[in-house]
């Protein structure tokens, strides 16, 4: 799963590159140009022999995605390469691995330590939108509040599944369709199900029905119940209304709690 998904992070790195090579060294200015970074979060990311230990090692799936960066990085450039290793960071919720891509990009993997942070993945939400949003921007004293207002309607959050595959013109057509309308917050994109048997099957049918029906229903009332964490982008300044970052860090207390807010994280 992890090596479509490098692949698909390593072809936006190839993307914004060229287009940074020809605003550079061409003066070339292209209204697709963009910046780029890419955060990776692991939940519970830390293997403990017991309670008590303190130095716990990394888990399978860490490990894994080290393991194969050069291999993806080879397949997307069609040449033999070789990433630098990561610097290592130590940080209150765990740990951090920062990766300086070809196209020089970074990649950030954040390992959570599940006792040191809330673990499961509408935490882990919360956190890239603080850190990104509410940390860089909001309570940002360098930056105006015109500043901050600019950059919000700028800045786009892609939130993608771990086993996605995607060509940088998709991540664009998203991009291109926010310029659009200003007042747009997500936009998703259509995803097909790919390989073979049963299970496929069913989700073949199950996201044909969701994009045929579903989908254009909420676009013709313009209230979306779902926006899928599997290919959507997110306009910084929807998200940094308090009525969406401040109440999406609700404390569950309730049963119902629970599944809508931990286990229904896109649906609220």
């Amino acid at each position: 799963e992890m090596m479509e998904f490098l692949k698909s992070v390593f072809r936006l790195d190839q993307d914004q590159c060229s287009h940074r090579i020809v605003r550079e060294h061409l003066g070339l200015k292209h209204d697709n140009y963009y910046e780029l970074e890419t955060h990776i979060f692991f939940d519970d990311a830390f293997i403990r022999t017991s309670e008590d230990d303190n130095d716990p090692h990394v888990n399978e799936y860490v490990e894994s995605l080290a393991s194969i960066i050069d291999e993806a990085a080879t397949k997307v450039h069609g040449t033999t390469v070789r990433v630098r290793p990561p610097k290592v960071y130590p940080t209150p919720y765990g740990g951090r691995l920062v990766w300086t891509l070809p196209g020089k990009t970074k990649m950030i993997a954040h390992l959570k330590d599940k006792k040191k942070i809330r673990a499961k993945k509408r935490w882990s939400q919360c956190m890239y939108m603080y850190f990104l949003l509410g940390f860089r921007y909001l309570v940002n004293d360098e930056l105006s509040a015109h500043s901050k207002e600019i950059r919000g309607e700028n800045t786009y959050i892609l939130a993608l599944d771990g086993d996605i595959d995607f060509q940088p013109e998709a991540l664009h057509l998203l991009v291109d369709y926010m310029k659009k309308n200003k007042t747009l917050g997500a936009a998703c994109g259509r995803i097909h199900p790919i390989g073979s048997g049963g299970m496929v099957w069913y989700q073949m049918f199950e996201y044909a029905v969701g994009h045929w029906m579903q989908k254009a229903t909420e676009h013709v009332i313009g209230c979306v119940l779902c926006s899928p964490g599997c290919f959507s982008l997110f306009r910084g300044k929807a998200l940094m209304d308090k009525s969406v970052m401040k109440k999406y860090t609700t404390r569950s207390t309730q049963a119902k709690h629970y599944v809508q807010y931990d286990q229904g994280e896109d649906r609220w």
